[in-house]
């Protein structure tokens, strides 16, 4: 799928990248002219993710860049970033991206569970920011912070999604009037888009309903405005938009990619 918007000559970053959504996005990104440096805690998964992403778009290999670093590890994360951006000589997009927590409800949670997620969601993507935003100020950049469709709309038995996400679009609009105008931040917010993930939670659905995998597919389908779900292309099409220049004018917001799932009216 290559888009209209323009990245020759762009570096980029995408955290959490070596599989899923963050992979997909920095796929999209290359294949529409960026040099992309794809962050994660394996290196063998990365070096794969690579392989992938240069298979696909048939760029040059030196498009993509990897770079190991655990989220949950404040010095790799810095030492990770801090070294991808040299090596890119610069920043002028950033995706961050992060494994997502279990569904679980309060009573499920412990509070060493919960220590575990903040470190990955908040922790993780604050010492992403503040290591890479100096970089994006210097030249002018986008910030793009993946989260979820269910902080805005949070569901009963969720508590990492209610507690957590919604501390990430406080913070991309607090970091929106701060590092304007030379840096852009905004979020996206997926739901239904048909990743390894999401079959694992179809799958899960169907054990505890005691229906078919087909049944529960549809169930979540039904959920949504659209007639199916979506697809990771789709979803790193919306990164995409929001880190180009078309959105010169977009800051400060959060942009569902959920099918019509989200029904508030603001």
């Amino acid at each position: 799928m290559n888009g209209d918007a323009d990245f020759d000559g762009s570096r980029a970053l995408v955290t959490a990248a070596s599989k899923g959504l963050g992979r997909e996005t920095a796929r999209e990104l290359v294949e529409r002219g960026a040099r992309v440096a794809i962050v994660s805690r394996s290196r063998e998964n990365l070096e794969v993710a690579r392989e992938w992403i240069v298979a696909e778009t048939g760029a040059d290999e030196d498009c993509v860049l990897v770079a190991t670093g655990d989220l949950t590890a404040p010095d790799e994360i810095r030492e990770a970033v801090s070294g991808a951006i040299d090596d890119l000589g610069g920043l002028d997009v950033l995706v961050t991206n992060h494994g997502g927590p279990p569904v679980q409800s309060i009573e499920e949670t412990t509070v060493d569970e919960l220590d575990d997620a903040y470190a990955g969601v908040i922790r993780g993507t604050f010492v992403t920011l503040r290591t890479a935003l100096p970089a994006l100020a210097d030249g002018g950049g986008a910030v793009v912070n993946v989260v979820s469709a269910t902080a805005r709309e949070p569901l009963p038995g969720d508590v990492f999604q209610s507690l957590l996400r919604p501390g990430l679009y406080a913070l991309s609009k607090s970091l929106s009037r701060e590092y304007g105008p030379e840096v852009r931040v905004n979020c996206v917010c997926p739901r239904g888009i048909v990743t390894e993930r999401l079959e694992h939670k179809i799958e899960l659905l169907a054990e505890r309903e005691g229906i078919t995998v087909d049944e529960a597919r549809k169930r979540r389908a039904d959920e949504l405005a659209v007639d199916d779900l979506g697809t990771p292309e789709e979803f790193a099409s919306a990164v995409a938009f929001l880190a180009s220049p078309e959105a010169s004018y977009v800051t400060g917001t959060t942009l569902p990619v959920d099918g019509g799932w989200s029904r508030g009216a603001f």
